[in-house]
Formats: structure tokens, C-alpha cells, sequence
């Protein structure tokens, strides 16, 4: 686990001891705004995630489409919420 306030945070889910996937966030100036980059890593096979390489390629396309989606959907929280000025288009999303 790591945690650098305003700058980066890691877990891991399934354990700290015997995780299954770490997730990253890290967060950069840029700008009038902010570079948010979201990724993961699986650390090892498990049944509950798929053990064949169809399984995997799935998991993988799935993992894609909820980073894109949990980082549009944070821009857009952002820009609606905490900057009402600002539009969605000023979001920069990275994933």
C-alpha cells in the first residue's frame, strides 16, 4: 500500500499478503487542472478472475473500459461539483 498525499495512492485487493490485483492512481499538475492516470496490475491467477488466456483477454478489456469509465465519470464530477465553471472538455482523462 502506498500514499502520497496529492500526489499517488496503491492498494491491493485480495490481501496484502496474497493480493490478487494491485491498483495505482497518480495525480499531476497540469495546467489550470489535473492528470489523473489509473492502472492496475494482476499480481496473480485466480479462479474468481478467470484462469484461461480468453478469461484473461476479457478481463483485460473489461479492466479498460471501467478505467476509462471511473476517470470520464471523476472528470466529470469534478468539472460539476467542485469547478462549475469549467467544462467537461477541460478534463483531461488518462488511463
Amino acid at each position: 500500500m502506498r500514499a502520497d498525499p496529492g500526489s499517488a495512492f496503491t492498494f491491493v485487493v485480495g490481501g496484502a499478503e496474497d493480493g490478487i490485483v494491485r491498483w495505482s492512481w497518480t495525480f499531476r499538475p497540469q495546467g489550470r487542472g489535473t492528470v489523473v492516470q489509473q492502472s492496475w496490475q494482476l499480481l496473480r491467477l485466480d479462479p474468481v478472475l478467470g484462469t484461461t488466456r480468453s478469461d484473461l483477454d476479457a478481463l483485460r478489456d473489461y479492466m479498460a473500459d471501467s478505467a476509462e469509465t471511473t476517470l470520464a465519470s471523476l472528470a466529470q464530477w469534478v468539472a460539476e461539483v467542485h469547478h462549475p465553471d469549467t467544462t467537461r472538455s477541460q478534463c483531461r482523462i488518462s488511463g
